[in-house]
């Protein structure tokens, strides 16, 4: 039995919940058909657009189908059944042989066991931003959760589905989420874009670590940790049905004090990191007067604290999430 299979204890996954009955049976079909690599698998006649919803809602669900993305689908008359064919990107033996490979990976995260629910969030935030890399490559694997594992880079939709995975492993609760966002290093337009959705003391939020992967490679950052859809749909579009993140209290800035809503604030919390010693410092602006000229007062503000053994200044800025990175050398 492949490790997939284990995808039919679990009847509590997200993807699966939005399903009606004829659709959850369609589901488990392909969940045991694709976790044994049948070739063939017979399922009742729909439309080719709500097979491929739940197709993908089963790969959304269970990170440990990494084996396959597409299918191809045919009719049989004499049945009168859909006859689906899964596109397998890896042979049987090599799954079998990565399955066990996964297995062991997971124990890398034991240690977390004991932890809280919100610092287990913290430990696979840090672990990734620490371990892992994005993938300007694009290679093959990049997609799955055998990117990070096996090269150490993936693009988002692998990031977010490897952490998933993780968070299945120590019992957070969790879901990929597909949409589109904007690149908050690049004045692009929005691309294709996942993330995670968490739920954490019965209240869910969103948590982007390949954007906290990206703004930084000196720093980690927690620019897109634990926020609600007002914070999150500033460069993000959610194309999909998902849970309401209407909670706030629990991301980064708030739990550490370095919300400032006013200039003011904002030298109150740059001068107490000074005189703690600290040369880079993390802060998120919310309702400021004057946001044309925001950097601008940042800058100034942040230079007025530079003391004697600190003569140099600079700041990084992420426009959409209004979190500034002042450094001091």
């Amino acid at each position: 039995m492949l490790l997939g299979q284990n995808a039919l204890k679990n009847k509590k996954n997200y993807y699966y919940s939005r399903l009606n009955d004829n659709q959850k049976y369609i589901y488990e079909t392909l969940v045991q058909g694709i976790s044994s690599y049948t070739e063939k698998i017979k399922v009742p006649p729909r439309p080719i657009n709500e097979l491929t919803m739940i197709y993908e809602s089963v790969l959304l669900d269970n990170p440990l189908i990494f084996y396959t993305r597409t299918f191809k689908v045919s009719s049989d008359l004499n049945s009168k059944k859909r006859l689906l064919y899964p596109a397998y990107n890896i042979s049987k033996k090599k799954v079998r042989e990565y399955e066990k490979g996964i297995h062991e990976y997971l124990r890398v995260f034991d240690t977390a066991k004991a932890l809280s629910n919100i610092e287990k969030v913290y430990f696979i935030h840090d672990y990734c931003l620490k371990h892992f890399t994005y993938d300007h490559s694009f290679n093959e694997n990049s997609h799955s959760i055998l990117g990070l594992i096996l090269n150490k880079k993936a693009v988002c939709e692998g990031i977010a589905r490897f952490s998933k995975l993780v968070f299945d492993y120590l019992g957070v609760k969790s879901l990929v989420v597909v949409g589109t966002a904007k690149n908050p290093d690049v004045d692009s337009q929005y691309e294709p874009h996942a993330w995670n959705i968490l739920k954490i003391n019965k209240e869910t939020y969103h948590l982007d670590i390949t954007f906290d992967m990206t703004i930084s490679s000196k720093k980690i950052r927690y620019d897109y940790f634990n926020l609600c859809d007002e914070d999150i749909k500033k460069d993000h579009c959610i194309t999909g049905n998902v849970p309401l993140c209407t909670s706030k209290g629990i991301d980064y800035f708030t739990v550490n004090s370095l919300i400032a809503g006013s200039y003011k604030k904002l030298s109150n919390i740059i001068s107490d990191k000074v005189n703690q010693g600290e040369k880079t410092i993390m802060v998120k602006l919310v309702n400021v007067e004057d946001i044309d000229n925001m950097v601008d007062r940042v800058m100034k503000i942040a230079k007025t604290h530079c003391n004697k053994g600190l003569s140099t200044t600079t700041v990084s800025y992420n426009p959409s999430q209004c979190v500034f990175e002042i450094s001091y050398k």
